[in-house]
């Protein structure tokens, strides 16, 4: 009777794993703290599937895991490994069921996996009425101090002699829906701090952000960044469709430092099942150069004010930017549509790039520059306002989603440099592609075509242009791969010569050798023509441009307490004449680095690295720098992060020459030679701290 129980069990067993795609177990509080690290880190390295993750939400999601019953596919979107054919099963597996009982429901959903579900589950969970009852906050502390090497070519003012870097973050958290950040960093070699200073110079992030606050799912004051994801009126034009990374969606507080990007305001997003709205306003002061009749140069966005005089920091804030707009997103049926537009004003105006000295120009002189050399401008946009609106639809037939976008773009232009009349000018873009699933297989490919005069400051890349793309993303148990090709040119070629031609190739694999050797493998080849004009000329020829990066790495972690990993790197750059097809430029860019990870106790590990970094081009340069990265946690509540990095640089003795950058160098001067090298030193360290309550 026994051996028939057993028998019983055993085939009860057998069945329930056979028809059950995969088994869930409770996952521990350490496991899940595991986990997290390592989808951290897997985002770091840019894995499949992670490498547009951002860490920062993850962090807020690990802290307050998304309610599997509440979640928007918002939100669901910015989880790794997740596709949108799985969050929409998730969705409707919530309504038929009248909503989940536990996270290990999920393994009912089609389409997830054991994969899926370990990298999503330190995000999730759902609450019962007790929990959401409970109040909960967190305070973290960041502060990054950086003591750069005395640099022998700068000769600055009293006010100016404060060379460490600092920066400094604070974020505060009530409840699971409200956060309050502010955020502060000076430039090495910039002026003391004063609350005057404070203010109006490195104050450069600031936010009060509320989830489902209002009536909102996202209420922000301050900082804010706009993540719509594919449209040509917001967003980054490379990954507008992507078949590697998931399109983020939706508002969000802007934690980065640079002053020239994002917004600064009041914005806010509503979501329901059948559609989504957004509306914002934004009045930020950006950091502009200034012509000499004091308006704008047409590049303000490449402003840096790192190592400034008391003349640069005059230009601190002075462009203003007005912006106000909306999104809207529904469903109807089969098909997504999305439309968003806004309206952009500038306090100064912005006009092209003028040359540095013109006292002595004539009119003819003018003349010229306005026919000839302000057209090879990057930027052309001239005028104070801009207004962009732009549409999207997409919809799924079996394995394939197709996507079309359009947008416009309509703002003022001078007539030229010299008769200033504005006069109203339009410019258009559009996209279509295709997206293909076929089990573990996705192939996209689709085309871009942007107009001349096509001028929109918050989509980035180069106008005018036509660009064909696509991607290839497939694995299997052990191997993935992933390839990305494009091939771009310029729509109105200026010159009668060879238009801009760009390839780019991107191939990498991950193999595991063993369980505990992993290996990966990354290469990308690109290859450019580009027109360029020989200084103090009217001569212009054809550059062909080439450049190659790979990248290798061993993971070994023989068990969960210790791994060690090491990654060597590689670049280089040539440069051809097109009718000689011969090398007039060449550098080769390196880097190894070696990393330990060591966990000593559940509440004590630590990380150390060392790295070597080769870099002959303009700076000359290379170092080895040295890291030590704790990570002890005190109690339930309480953890503290800290960082020591040590830089040792090597610069050739002419580094140091005032007129270094002028002088022709002669082939050798990229060697080096131990009797013409200085060696200087770099200081970091970095804390970080969090306290839960």
């Amino acid at each position: 009777m026994t051996k028939d129980l057993i028998k019983l069990i055993r085939c009860i067993v057998l069945i329930f794993t056979v028809f059950n795609p995969f088994v869930f177990a409770k996952i521990s509080d350490s496991d899940l703290e595991d986990i997290y690290d390592d989808v951290i880190q897997d985002i770091e390295d840019e894995k499949i599937g992670y490498e547009d993750l951002d860490t920062d939400e993850l962090e807020d999601f690990r802290r307050n895991p998304l309610d599997l019953n509440t979640v928007d596919r918002t939100d669901l979107m910015k989880l790794p490994l997740l596709t949108p054919p799985v969050i929409i099963n998730i969705i409707r597996e919530r309504v038929r069921r009248g909503g989940f009982r536990s996270v290990e429901d999920l393994k009912d959903v089609p389409g997830m996996t054991k994969e899926m579900f370990r990298a999503i589950s330190p995000f999730v969970t759902v609450y019962v009425a007790e929990e959401l009852e409970r109040l909960r906050g967190e305070m973290r502390i960041t502060h990054r101090l950086s003591r750069p090497f005395t640099d022998k070519q700068r000769e600055y003012p009293v006010i100016f002699h404060h060379p460490e870097y600092i920066f400094s973050r604070l974020r505060f958290f009530y409840s699971d829906n409200v956060e309050v950040s502010f955020t502060a960093e000076r430039d090495a070699w910039s002026r003391e701090i004063n609350w005057e200073n404070f203010k109006r110079y490195y104050l450069v992030n600031n936010y009060f952000y509320g989830k489902n606050f209002l009536g909102f799912n996202s209420f922000i004051m301050g900082s804010f960044k706009l993540n719509f994801g594919r449209g040509l009126v917001l967003g980054s034009l490379s990954k507008t469709i992507s078949a590697f990374s998931k399109l983020k969606k939706g508002v969000e507080p802007y934690r980065p430092s640079n002053k020239n990007a994002g917004f600064y305001g009041i914005a806010l997003q509503k979501s329901r099942p059948s559609y989504t709205y957004a509306l914002w306003f934004s009045d930020k002061w950006k950091t502009a150069k200034l012509n000499p009749d004091g308006s704008a140069k047409s590049n303000y966005t490449s402003v840096s004010f790192t190592g400034s005089s008391s003349e640069n920091f005059n230009n601190l804030n002075n462009l203003l930017e007005r912006n106000y707009g909306f999104y809207f997103f529904t469903t109807l049926g089969n098909y997504n549509f999305h439309i968003e537009g806004y309206k952009e004003r500038f306090s100064r105006d912005i006009i092209p790039v003028e040359p540095e000295d013109t006292s002595d120009w004539t009119e003819e002189d003018w003349a010229e520059w306005d026919e000839e050399d302000i057209k090879y401008i990057k930027y052309k946009f001239s005028g104070n306002r801009q207004n962009c609106i732009g549409f999207g639809i997409d919809t799924t037939f079996g394995n394939g989603t197709f996507f079309l976008d359009w947008a416009s773009s309509f703002h003022d232009k001078y007539t030229s440099n010299i008769d200033t009349t504005k006069e109203s000018e339009k410019g258009s873009a559009f996209q279509i592609a295709s997206l293909y699933n076929f089990s573990y297989t996705s192939f996209l490919f689709g085309f871009h075509r942007f107009d001349s005069d096509y001028y929109n400051w918050h989509v980035s890349g180069d106008n005018p242009y036509e660009k064909f793309f696509m991607e290839v993303k497939t694995q299997t148990k052990k191997l993935k791969l992933r390839i990305s090709g494009e091939f771009y040119r310029e729509v109105n070629p200026i010159k009668e010569i060879n238009t801009k031609r760009f390839y780019k190739t991107y191939f990498q694999t991950e193999y595991p050798i063993s369980e505990k050797l992993k290996a990966l493998f990354q290469y990308q080849i690109q290859n450019e023509d580009e027109k360029m004009k020989w200084w103090d000329t009217s001569y212009y020829t054809q550059i062909y441009e080439r450049w190659n990066k790979m990248r290798f790495r061993l993971t070994w972690a023989p068990s969960s307490d210790l791994r060690i990993r090491w990654k060597y790197e590689v670049s280089e750059s040539i440069y051809y004449h097109i009718d000689e097809y011969i090398p007039f430029n060449y550098w080769q860019y390196s880097t190894a680095e070696t990393e330990l990870k060591y966990r000593f106790s559940k509440a004590f590990q630590v990380v150390t690295k060392i790295k070597i970094d080769k870099d002959p081009g303009v700076s000359k340069t290379k170092y080895t720098s040295i890291s030590i990265q704790p990570k002890m946690k005190f109690s339930k509540n309480s953890r503290i992060y800290m960082k020591f990095e040590e830089k040792f640089y090597h610069y050739p003795v002419e580094f140091y020459d005032v007129n270094y950058g002028e002088l022709d160098f002669a082939d050798d001067a990229y060697e080096y030679d131990a009797e013409d090298v200085l060696r200087d030193a770099r200081h970091t360290f970095e804390i970080k701290y969090i306290y839960k309550f």
